[in-house]
């Protein structure tokens, strides 16, 4: 039977875990604990990394999962949801069975992936809203497509994230929430009245708050501090020092409250990879040496570079916030709002998924040691290989 000592700062001090795939005992222990431990980080939003993404096109690209579940597990990732984004109906239908077709076959990976997240159509149409994301395919939310896209996952969204004055949504929420899955408000023009609907009906989220939205906004009644303001929802954040700058991270997390804030990434398909103009869908996009990957000869946006590890080290620079607040904001709570929660934390009969750590205080940096899912050693740093990027994204014929 597996056993680590290691500091536990979410429980305040050194401890001796002693677990097969559930944790079997948790005592305070005596000895020195040169590492830390927390439960593994969670990312609720992951497009894609290092040239691939999971917005697979067919069953030949299934192998995307696995590509970035390693890449996932090597900072600390041990759980994560692969996110579909607005697209057409055969695109989702065909990513979606995809997923589903890798998670059968691949025990391995569909143990990192608890969940798939649907992230669009049914957003706002508005320029500024709706982001990146192609107006072509935006469209009111549909029950029958998504009960379609359900029964080709095999189940397994778990979270989707619509715009709530969009019509239809509030049915529809209230449908999802009967069925298990999560409802989050994004990529929305929402006012005060349909987002007091949306959460009468069962939304419980915020996707990227402060991104997503107008350059511009009425500066006292704006989507943006009304969703600040609900005590009713999380809210998930891009912690990657692109997206939000420091003083806005710092002031809308400490709104919402450490308690019903959720780190994510967002990381797009070049996440991980060299600077440089690449050719990605039918844009050209550039990740310039800051990491802030832009539409070529343009200031704006194309996604996020980051990973999870990464946007706990800047969160904790650029809010001060303290690393094991964060830690929670990128792990337990995004298992909360997903009802996981029996399954991840630190309780004896949870799952022994875990990242072990050592916490560089002056980076700060996030050295990841070992990740655990499921009681299987997944990552150890002494022994697993890096996984090496190639130098041209694999899946450059995607969108980004």
């Amino acid at each position: 039977m597996p056993k680590i000592i290691a500091q536990v700062p979410l429980l305040g001090g050194a401890y001796e875990i002693d677990f097969d795939d559930t944790i079997n005992a948790l005592a305070p222990s005596a000895a020195a604990a040169d590492v830390q431990l927390g439960p593994t980080l969670f990312d609720i939003q992951v497009n894609g990394y290092a040239g691939r993404t999971c917005r697979m096109a067919g069953p030949d690209k299934r192998d995307a999962l696995a590509w970035i579940t390693r890449l996932m597990r090597q900072f600390g990732v041990g759980w994560w949801m692969p996110t579909i984004t607005t697209a057409s109906a055969q695109a989702l239908e065909t990513a979606f069975a995809a997923c589903a077709q890798a998670l059968d076959e691949d025990g391995d990976t569909a143990a990192s992936i608890p969940g798939l997240h649907l992230e669009g159509p049914y957003i706002s149409p508005v320029d500024g809203p709706r982001g990146a994301h192609n107006i072509e395919h935006v469209r009111p939310p549909d029950w029958g497509e998504f009960s379609h896209l359900q029964a080709v996952s095999g189940g397994r969204i778990k979270l989707v994230t619509i715009a709530p004055e969009v019509e239809g949504s509030v049915s529809f929420i209230e449908r999802c929430r009967a069925e298990g899955v999560v409802v989050a408000l994004g990529h929305t023009n929402l006012d005060r009245e349909s987002l007091s609907r949306a959460v009468a009906a069962g939304a419980t989220l915020s996707t990227h708050l402060g991104n997503g939205a107008h350059d511009q906004v009425q500066r006292h009644n704006n989507y943006l501090w009304y969703q600040l303001a609900c005590e009713g929802i999380y809210a998930s954040f891009i912690a990657d020092g692109q997206h939000l700058p420091q003083e806005c991270l710092y002031s809308m997390v400490r709104a919402k409250g450490l308690e019903r804030s959720v780190l994510v990434s967002d990381a797009v398909l070049l996440g991980g990879m060299r600077p440089g103009e690449y050719e990605i869908g039918d844009n050209k996009v550039e990740m310039l040496p800051s990491g802030r990957i832009v539409l070529s000869g343009t200031p704006n946006l194309a996604g996020s570079a980051a990973n999870l590890r990464e946007c706990v080290e800047h969160l904790v620079a650029a809010a001060g916030i303290e690393p094991v607040a964060v830690w929670s904001m990128a792990s337990l709570q995004p298992a909360r709002l997903l009802g996981l929660d029996g399954l991840l934390g630190l309780e004896v009969g949870k799952e022994a998924s875990f990242t072990v750590y050592q916490w560089d205080e002056e980076g700060p940096r996030l050295d990841v040691q070992q990740t655990w899912v499921g009681g299987r050693l997944v990552y150890d740093k002494a022994v697993t290989p890096d996984v090496v990027i190639p130098d041209r994204p694999v899946d450059a014929a995607a969108p980004i």
